[in-house]
């Protein structure tokens, strides 16, 4: 009577097993501390995964929520992958090398991490794919830069 509960079971395992394997695969993270380069947005995750929000037009919601705390993300669109911001000691700021391009588009290099289907990434370099609207505003407009506000202190 044991043997078929046994048998199904195993079976079972196999099938979970290989569905875990191929969604791995498919996310493009296939290990973790994988070094890896690519283009995407810089947006706020609360706000993107509650209703989508993102783009240019979405800059000051996301400073709002980055002064408030937040960490950013990364948004892979072809993919529609979307990787947290890791730092890379306790108590650094993993926002810093993204904070001048909120909601822009950038091309980052960094070691991406997964786990339990959420991925992270702790950046080594950023560079902006379009030009940086907070370079372009007045300074009254502009938000404050991590390089200002580390020197204000």
């Amino acid at each position: 009577m044991l043997r078929p509960r046994v048998g199904i079971s195993l079976s079972a395992c196999v099938v979970i097993g290989a569905v875990c394997c191929w969604m791995g695969s498919a996310s493009g993270v296939e290990e973790t501390g994988q070094e890896r380069s690519f283009q995407a947005e810089v947006v706020d995750p609360g706000a993107y995964l509650k209703d989508g929000s993102r783009g240019p037009d979405q800059a000051d919601q996301t400073y709002q929520a980055v002064e408030s705390g937040q960490t950013l993300a990364l948004l892979d669109e072809p993919s529609g992958s979307l990787y947290l911001l890791l730092a890379d000691n306790p108590g650094d700021d993993p926002n810093t090398l993204v904070y001048d391009y909120v909601n822009q588009k950038v091309q980052v290099s960094g070691w991406v991490y997964a786990k339990g289907g959420v991925q992270g990434i702790v950046l080594t370099s950023v560079e902006p794919l379009e030009p940086s609207e907070s370079a372009a505003a007045s300074p009254v407009d502009a938000p404050p830069s991590m390089e200002a506000l580390s020197t204000e202190e």
